[in-house]
């Protein structure tokens, strides 16, 4: 471990670095580190790629030292491990672990995720090793072990130990269950109702199935920290010892309690691992979705399967019919169409040849493509999803915050309050034995595991749900925060529209086609670069004409193109070419195309032989689905605007088109971003959805900021919320899975504490038995579990169905 004290306050770690280049990159790192408060020195080798760190952790902690780093665009290597923690389904736990983990030097952050009882934690690679993260957490009385790759994940571990320990639960109670019925009705053999049968049962299930408790409950104890274990055990416990001391002294025996408690609490615990299992399916079938084997060609030509852990970048993969794209890449050979649904939840196959990209997980249609690898293993999109998904997961709500509180000071109060009803009864009855038992069942009714579960379930739910449909929630702030907006700001080039020219309207002279004038304008455009020459290509593509052979083009530089379609002389250009050559279009068609260059449009008008034959109107077109999203997000409620930095002129028409009032137009990005500010100094809660770098600024100041996930990084990393595909429908589906996932977040807290509210009085004036109390306490955290789970039945908006070429 390369970790040496220096001082009595100060450490050097030797972090590993990527990215750098040439000895510019390790000087400017190492300015940087050496400018932090608390760095005593640091030193970059550019050779072995890493940098020698002496600091002070109080003053710079290493997340500071990493963050200066990555903000330079270098990479610090990490390794990150998930580890189960017994438990760890209650808030006070979670907090206590991330703090004990993030206090140990080489851990970079910890998140703890109540949902699954695990513990996420990302280190410098060669700074820490995962035995020494986990004797730290031992040493602070938590239990954690890895979960290998050639085990069962976290959840079905959990999953299979609750079902052993209740079985075993199970196998141990049912005699003393048979026990009292033998002393109630007299059925069944003599011996079962024997005091040492009874106390030898009981006694195998408190030390055996619920030991466990007991561990955990003293290891909580001796390290100041009180949770559902201690009420468990400590209940459990008392009506043990008071039945054996009655047996000694021929009292009245409560060794039915002791082990019924137990059983029932185990029913809970297995049944809520099992509805916590569902809650993650969704993540689950994302990772399904990476095939677990690849054709790969090898050096003689021949294809090969291998696993796909063996692909390597620069590898040619061969993808046949129906097969899954192993990893992400770029198509060299072949055409068909990939079903993207899974990942973008768009349900319409997208055509892919030479050089268009492939992402894993993805499915191929009926074609057979060769492709070659691009990023593999953790760096190919789906396993960046997964990992975006899980940090939301891992992340809590606000509306959480309230539980928190309570939970800290939950388990303390109900002991007093537990310890209050025995001196209460016992001084009010004498009856000390009875008094006891009501006390158990104050401990053992209350429960704080609904609080900790009601926040993390709903958000594992809403945030899978979300995944499935192609949007990724960053952290659950941003889930929440997203069901509270009033106002949607849209950026317009790009976001609103397709982000590139395209064919909007042909009008035609007498006697000529749309399809004759667009071949006669692709057949000289094909000599062109010009972006509105590609959209005359590709409208020609697209409608599959039969483009005739151009020959003799040449420019006519700010004007257009001249060239010969055999002996017939095409000009394709402006209107200034066209008059230029004595070209006279029909006035009428002027005026109309002067009406559409003012909302931003172009025009390439077209001649053959000195004959004007017709206009093609190009424009940045809306998207199919803008104008029904702009209805659906208004009738929702919520203001809808337009922020741009195009032409007052231009905006205005498009804002008009899609129903728009609110419009910001002529915007430098930073004049975006102060925008936002004043709408959200006037009291709104702003979205801002974007795609490229210019509405950065935007993204970051808005409440939540969505970037379309075909824009730029820097835009995605911006954002709070990314939509995978180019799809617009998803901001309403992203709204309403956010509304829906922050309501089963306040009905679960409503219902976790009005629980505790109701059942620890009536456990208090005697109204119920431990045993019941125990039936209740389980029933409490499967129904919050539970009513997480509908939200898979949520019903979402559909995506409408968009032409693959527009109609002349």
């Amino acid at each position: 471990m390369a970790v040496t004290p220096e001082s009595q306050n100060d450490q050097t770690v030797t972090v590993e670095i990527g990215g750098m280049t040439c000895a510019s990159c390790a000087l400017s790192i190492e300015k940087a580190l050496n400018h932090l408060p608390g760095v005593g020195r640091a030193e970059v080798n550019l050779a072995l790629e890493r940098a020698d760190i002496r600091f002070d952790p109080a003053t710079a902690p290493i997340p500071e030292l990493v963050d200066t780093i990555t903000q330079l665009g270098y990479t610090v290597r990490q390794d990150s491990i998930t580890l189960m923690v017994p438990g760890m389904d209650e808030e006070p736990l979670r907090e206590r672990a991330e703090q004990v983990a993030q206090r140990i030097t080489g851990v970079v952050a910890a998140r703890g995720n109540l949902a699954t009882g695990t513990l996420t934690v990302d280190f410098l690679r060669g700074v820490v090793e995962i035995p020494e993260i986990i004797a730290r957490l031992a040493d602070a009385g938590i239990t954690a072990r890895v979960v290998g790759n050639d085990q069962m994940d976290a959840r079905a571990l959990e999953m299979a130990e609750s079902r052993q320990r209740l079985v075993s639960a199970v196998i141990l109670t049912v005699p003393i269950w048979l026990a009292m019925l033998h002393t109630m009705t007299g059925l069944g053999p003599r011996w079962l109702g024997e005091p040492w049968v009874l106390a030898v049962l009981a006694t195998a299930v408190e030390w055996g199935p619920g030991f466990p408790f007991i561990k955990r409950a003293y290891l909580n104890l001796r390290h100041k920290n009180a949770n559902m274990d201690v009420l468990v055990a400590v209940g459990t416990l008392a009506a043990w010892g008071l039945s054996l001391y009655d047996l000694k002294v021929h009292g009245p025996l409560y060794f039915d309690s002791s082990a019924t408690v137990i059983t029932l609490v185990l029913v809970g615990k297995y049944l809520e691992s099992v509805a916590k299992g569902r809650t993650g399916q969704a993540l689950t079938e994302l990772l399904a979705l990476r095939p677990a084997s690849a054709r790969r060609q090898t050096a003689s030509g021949d294809w090969e399967s291998v696993a796909v852990e063996l692909i390597q970048v620069g590898d040619r993969v061969q993808l046949r019919a129906g097969d899954r794209v192993p990893v992400d890449g770029r198509v060299l050979e072949g055409h068909s169409a990939v079903d993207e649904s899974m990942l973008t939840g768009e349900p319409w196959p997208v055509p892919k040849g030479p050089g268009d990209p492939v992402t894993a997980g993805t499915m191929n249609g009926s074609g057979t493509l060769v492709m070659e690898a691009q990023r593999v293993g953790r760096d190919t999109a789906l396993a960046q999803i997964v990992r975006v998904v899980e940090m939301a997961q891992a992340h809590k709500a606000p509306v959480q915050r309230l539980a928190d509180r309570i939970a800290n000071v939950f388990v303390p109060t109900v002991m007093t309050i537990a310890l209050l009803t025995f001196l209460g009864w016992g001084l009010a009855t004498h009856d000390w034995r009875a008094s006891a038992l009501i006390a158990v069942a104050v401990l053992v009714v209350a429960c704080p595991c609904a609080l900790g579960l009601a926040t993390p379930t709903a958000v594992m739910v809403g945030s899978g749900l979300a995944a499935r449909q192609g949007i990724l929630f960053r952290s659950a702030e941003a889930l929440e925060r997203a069901s509270q907006v009033d106002i949607v700001a849209f950026d317009k080039t790009g976001t609103l529209t397709v982000g590139r020219p395209e064919v909007e309207e042909i009008l035609t002279a007498p006697g000529v086609s749309a399809g004759e004038l667009m071949a006669w304008a692709a057949a000289i455009e094909k000599a062109s670069s010009h972006p509105l020459a590609r959209a005359v290509l590709s409208y020609a593509e697209d409608h599959r004409l039969a483009v005739p052979e151009g020959e003799s083009i040449y420019t006519e530089p700010g004007q257009g193109m001249v060239g010969y379609i055999g002996s017939q002389e095409i000009l394709v250009g402006n209107l200034k070419l066209l008059t230029a050559y004595g070209v006279i279009p029909d006035e009428t068609v002027i005026r109309k195309v002067d009406q559409r260059l003012k909302s931003g449009a172009s025009a390439i008008w077209v001649a053959q032989d000195g004959q004007w034959r017709g206009v093609v109107v190009v424009a940045d077109t809306l998207r199919p689905e803008a104008r029904d999203t702009v209805k659906r997000l208004q009738r929702q409620g919520l203001d809808v605007a337009l922020l741009t930095g195009d032409q007052k002129e231009t905006a205005h028409s498009v804002a008009q088109r899609l129903g728009i009032h609110r419009v910001a137009a002529e915007l430098l990005p930073e004049a975006k971003a102060e925008t936002v500010r004043e709408w959200q100094a006037a009291g709104h809660r702003v979205l801002m959805v974007g795609d490229g770098i210019n509405d950065a600024p935007a993204l970051a100041t808005a409440d939540v900021g969505v970037a379309i996930g075909t824009g730029t990084d820097v835009a995605i990393e911006s954002a709070d919320i990314t939509l995978l595909g180019d799809d617009l429908s998803g901001v309403v589906r992203m709204l309403v899975i956010a509304r829906k996932s922050l309501g089963k977040i306040r009905q679960n807290l409503f219902w976790a504490m009005i629980y505790n509210v109701l059942m620890i009085p009536l456990a208090a004036f005697g109204f119920l038995s431990p045993m019941v109390a125990g039936a209740a306490m389980a029933f409490s955290s499967v129904s919050v579990v539970s009513n997480s789970l509908l939200l898979r039945m949520a019903r979402l908006p559909r995506t409408r169905q968009r032409p693959l070429a527009k109609p002349s």
